[in-house]
């Protein structure tokens, strides 16, 4: 391996290009602000499971977000795995409105967390740790309580929303 080699900047639009063919899950991350004790919440294509022993996920943020930082003031938030057919919801919290909830069907957990009405999973998490990494957050979560419904996953692939159809054999 030459480890001489310097790192070359990537321009970000070929990188926006070539990563759009990966397909990812998305999640809703909602909380209630301790401020207002409004909801708040926001699109994460990058939710993942990280460790088992002890329960954690995590997930970016960009440092532009402008409901993250209300979602870390309260410390705790649910992640809602939404399902096909939940564009409406993905719109809904990717915009710029004060009242990103007012369309939205959801009700609060025993944590105080906003859950979708209709997502595939609900997982209730606390803040662990934020890590600064490039122009994103990386934050890591406790799972404090977790559960899941049948249904097909909302997927982003190739810069649209749609469903995960498997094919079938002939």
């Amino acid at each position: 391996m030459n480890t001489s080699t310097a790192l070359r900047p990537i321009d970000p639009a070929h990188f926006r290009a070539v990563m759009r063919h990966l397909p990812t899950g998305v999640a809703a991350v909602c909380a209630t602000d301790p401020d207002t004790g409004a909801p708040s919440g926001l699109i994460v294509g990058s939710f993942q499971s990280l460790s088992l022993e002890p329960a954690l996920v995590t997930f970016s943020v960009t440092h532009t977000s402008t409901s993250w930082p209300r979602i870390a003031r309260a410390g705790q938030f649910s992640v809602n795995l939404l399902a096909e057919g939940q564009q409406p919801v993905c719109a809904a919290l990717s915009s710029r409105g004060e009242d990103k909830f007012g369309s939205l069907n959801w009700y609060q957990s025993g944590y105080g967390t906003p859950h979708i009405k209709g997502s595939l999973g609900w997982i209730d998490c606390r803040v662990e740790q934020e890590i600064v990494a490039g122009d994103h957050l990386i934050i890591i979560a406790a799972v404090l309580e977790m559960t899941a419904s049948e249904g097909e996953p909302l997927v982003f692939h190739g810069g649209r929303l749609g469903g995960f159809r498997e094919s079938q054999a002939a």
